[in-house]
């Protein structure tokens, strides 16, 4: 549970690198959003945005007061399936702080270069390289030259 300043703990961060591997879990050679080791950028990057913050910080609370995580010894020490029931118990209670932490960890993860190299994605400007604009096409302007005059002539 992070501390009363809103602080991460350590145990804050095991859960979360858990949570974001749950989320967006590893596909063939690329690990999770945990295993990408993202848990500090997803940490730093809600400290941009309060909302995104406020949404990571009640996530985490909720996944620590958790009854199934507390009884068997913490989120951590359950398996698989039952992390994964915890976490859609918490998403089904608090929807809205739920997207709001989804939100950040997309961000986070889409944004990380050894994602988009997993993707195909090329961060570069769309021109020159790319898509062929056609040739501009005058008539698009006709309807409003048709019009009136709306504006007083400066000379």
């Amino acid at each position: 549970m992070p501390t009363s300043d809103r602080q991460l703990t350590d145990v804050d961060r095991v859960v979360m690198k858990r949570i974001l591997d749950l989320i967006i879990p590893a596909v063939d050679d690329l690990p999770g959003a945990g295993g990408l080791g993202l848990a500090e950028r997803v940490e730093r990057g809600s400290m941009r945005y309060g909302r995104l913050r406020s949404g990571m910080l009640s996530i985490l609370d909720a996944m620590t007061l958790d009854i199934a995580s507390r009884v068997e010894g913490g989120f951590a020490a359950l398996d698989e399936e039952r992390q994964i029931a915890s976490v859609k118990t918490v998403e089904a209670d608090l929807p809205v702080q739920f997207s709001e932490f989804v939100e950040l960890v997309y961000e986070t993860y889409y944004t990380d270069s050894r994602v988009h190299e997993r993707i195909g994605w090329v961060g570069r400007p769309p021109q020159p390289e790319g898509f062929d604009i056609g040739s501009w096409d005058p008539s698009i302007l006709e309807n409003a030259r048709k019009r009136e005059p709306f504006w007083r002539k400066v000379e």
